[in-house]
């Protein structure tokens, strides 16, 4: 028997594929999935096509995008076209839990205690085969059997009335007045999604954002209709303990440059039922799969880390730069051939971008 703690996307992922097989039991401790909301539900066209397979996602869509704005900390801008969606996170959990009910034994406002190792479901002991811990930043999975913790970002996000640059098109807000990582506001017909991760003080920078950045706040029309706030791990942490896995942000599956997981998680949760019973190949697999990918991830971040006078030439830079070939979930399309050829070439008009590509390389 494989018990699985928490049914968010991963856990609900994993009861559904796991069930088709296993004797699966599925505990969460809220009543609602989706609460409280930790996700700008913005994903690649790659990752909503995935999702496909396993829901009707159609159902969750909010918006097609069609590209982003990067803002440097001036108000400069340049535009990259991709196609991604915005979903709705508490439809598309409520869907995928729905899916691995038919799969697994469901149990909701189910807190997992352990006492001695053991789980404790519902008041009463159990001694599953294996142990999935899907539980999220905080997981009591990886508390109980000393998994090492990654460290975490805090995610502050409103809906508000909002002009945005272009309806189809997120925006991207760099700088250190805005955040440590970035800022960011995803379109919505009239309103918007606005929002701030951050190491620390993500309130402060939010209200930065919408009070002194040069674009954001002429666009910004003051009213609020929704405040959330949820923690995202920095980094992936080993996840796998002889019987015991854990999966989704609980192993810190994000990407490490913009902190989405929905694309990782649903990666893991197939190499997980690809591989069971064998959780050190399941382990193996997905660092085959995305290893490069959140490596290169951890390269990008350090975009972050540079100055805003760095930053402004980097946008100024960029204007008109062709991001074809490039995918949102795929780091490593950075540096194909043509890409790079693309990139040396602007360096070179720009000689004043070595040193700062030099920094992140």
């Amino acid at each position: 028997m494989i018990l699985i703690v928490g049914a968010g996307p991963a856990g609900s992922l994993a009861a559904l594929l796991l069930g088709k097989e296993n004797e699966v039991i599925l505990a969460e401790e809220h009543q609602a999935l989706g609460y409280p909301v930790q996700c700008a539900g913005l994903i690649s066209d790659r990752c909503y096509e995935s999702y496909r397979k396993y829901c009707r996602i159609h159902r969750a869509l909010e918006n097609k995008i069609e590209g982003a704005v990067f803002f440097s900390p001036s108000g400069d801008y340049f535009t990259a076209f991709g196609d991604a969606y915005v979903v709705e996170r508490k439809v598309l959990d409520e869907m995928l839990l729905e899916r691995a009910s038919e799969f697994a034994e469901v149990s909701v406002k189910t807190k997992v205690k352990f006492e001695g190792g053991n789980p404790v479901v519902a008041d009463r002991k159990i001694f599953p085969d294996f142990l999935i811990g899907a539980d999220g930043v905080n997981s009591e999975v990886a508390r109980a059997f000393g998994f090492e913790r990654p460290e975490i970002m805090t995610a502050l996000q409103i809906e508000a009335k909002f002009e945005p640059f272009d309806e189809n098109f997120v925006e991207i807000y760099l700088g250190r007045a805005y955040s440590d990582f970035f800022a960011y506001s995803i379109p919505l017909g009239d309103t918007a999604r606005i929002g701030v991760i951050a190491k620390e003080n993500a309130l402060g920078y939010l209200q930065n954002l919408i009070k002194r950045h040069p674009s954001v706040s002429r666009r910004f029309r003051g009213s609020i209709l929704e405040l959330n706030s949820g923690t995202i791990p920095s980094e992936l942490v080993r996840f796998v303990k002889q019987k015991v896995a854990l999966i989704g942000d609980a192993a810190g599956m994000v990407k490490p440059h913009t902190g989405g997981g929905l694309y990782y998680l649903l990666f893991a949760a197939e190499k997980l039922a690809e591989n069971f019973p064998n959780l050190k190949a399941y382990e193996r697999d997905f660092m085959k799969g995305l290893g490069k990918e959140i490596k290169l991830g951890k390269r990008i971040r350090k975009v972050y880390d540079l100055t805003d006078s760095e930053l402004n030439s980097i946008v100024k830079a960029m204007k008109g730069f062709d991001f074809s070939g490039v995918h949102m979930d795929r780091p490593s399309t950075l540096f194909s051939p043509a890409v790079l050829f693309r990139a040396i070439k602007t360096i070179l008009r720009e000689p004043s971008l070595l040193r700062i590509a030099s920094k992140l390389l």
